[in-house]
C-alpha cells in the first residue's frame, strides 16, 4: 500500500512539474524573437529604426551579399545591440525556389561545402561586430545539400550555437526544442498588423516562445508594409511588462540554460 502510495505521488509531482509553464525571467509570461533575412535595405532604413524609437532588439540573418556602403550601417546596428547572425555567404537554394546561377543550388551544394560558406560568413560577421559564438538562419528553410540533411554535420562542427528553421506555429515546449533546428514563422506582403498581432497573442495566451520571420520592410521583396511592422511593434512595446522581445542569441542562451541542454 504504502509503496502504491509512493508511486502516485510521484507521478502527481510529475504531471504537475509537466504542467508548469515555462518560467521567463523577470516575470515575464512568453518570449518573442524577430529575426529579419538576407541583410536588405529595407531593414536598415525602415525596421531598424522602428524597433530602436520602441527601446527592442531584433536578429539580422545576413548574407555576405550587403553592400559596401552599408558596412558601417550594420556595424552600427550591431552596436546598438541588434543581433548579427549567420545567412551564410551565398544563401543557396533549391533550383525551383527562384532563379539563380546553378552553383548556387543546393542539389549542387555538398556539406562540407555547406560547413565552409557557413564558417566564411562567421568570419565576416566578427569582423563587424566581434562577436562569438554565432547563429545561424537557414536560407529557405532547407537543410538538405546534394540530397543530404546537414544539421547533424553542422552540430558536430560547432561552428554556430542555435539554428533557426522554418515552421508555421507557436513552439509549444521551448525545454524540448532541439537547438539546431527552432522553429519560425514567416510573413509577408499577404499579412496585415492584425495577422502579426495575432501570432504574438497566441504566444502570450500559451505562455511559450514564438519567433517571426521577416525580410523586406516597407520595400524590397517577400516584404511586409512599414505600417504592419509598426502594428506589431507598437503592440510588443506596448505588452513588455508580459512579453520578453530578445534576440535570438539571447532567447536561446536562456532556454537552453532552463532545459538542460
Amino acid at each position: 500500500m504504502t509503496r502504491h502510495l509512493i508511486c502516485l505521488l510521484a507521478l502527481a509531482i510529475s504531471a504537475t512539474a509537466a504542467d508548469r509553464p515555462f518560467q521567463w525571467p523577470d516575470g515575464k509570461k512568453a518570449a518573442i524573437v524577430l529575426t529579419y533575412d538576407d541583410a536588405l535595405r529595407s531593414q536598415l532604413d525602415i525596421a531598424i529604426p522602428q524597433l530602436d524609437a520602441a527601446g527592442l532588439k531584433g536578429t539580422f540573418f545576413l548574407t555576405g551579399g550587403f553592400a559596401p556602403e552599408d558596412v558601417a550601417r550594420w556595424r552600427a546596428a550591431a552596436a546598438e545591440g541588434h543581433e548579427l547572425g549567420n545567412h551564410s555567404v551565398f544563401h543557396p537554394c533549391p533550383a525551383a525556389a527562384f532563379p539563380s546561377e546553378a552553383q548556387f543550388h543546393t542539389e549542387n551544394h555538398s556539406v562540407k561545402g555547406m560547413l565552409r560558406e557557413i564558417a566564411a560568413q562567421n568570419t565576416l560577421l566578427t569582423a563587424l561586430d566581434g562577436v562569438k559564438p554565432r547563429t545561424y538562419g537557414v536560407p529557405c528553410s532547407q537543410m538538405l545539400v546534394g540530397g543530404v540533411d546537414y544539421t547533424e554535420a553542422l552540430r558536430a562542427a560547432h561552428i554556430v550555437r542555435y539554428v533557426r528553421n522554418g515552421g508555421d506555429g507557436v513552439i509549444a515546449d521551448p525545454a524540448k526544442l532541439d537547438p539546431m533546428n527552432v522553429p519560425s514563422r514567416m510573413f509577408t506582403s499577404t499579412n496585415t498588423g492584425a495577422d502579426l498581432i495575432a501570432f504574438a497573442n497566441d504566444v502570450l495566451k500559451n505562455g511559450t516562445m514564438g519567433v517571426y520571420m521577416f525580410h523586406g520592410v516597407g520595400g524590397d521583396y517577400l516584404n511586409v508594409s512599414a505600417e504592419t511592422h509598426q502594428a506589431l511593434v507598437d503592440y510588443l512595446k506596448a505588452h513588455q511588462d508580459e512579453i520578453w522581445v530578445g534576440t535570438f542569441q539571447q532567447v536561446m542562451d536562456y532556454v537552453t540554460a532552463h532545459s538542460g541542454h
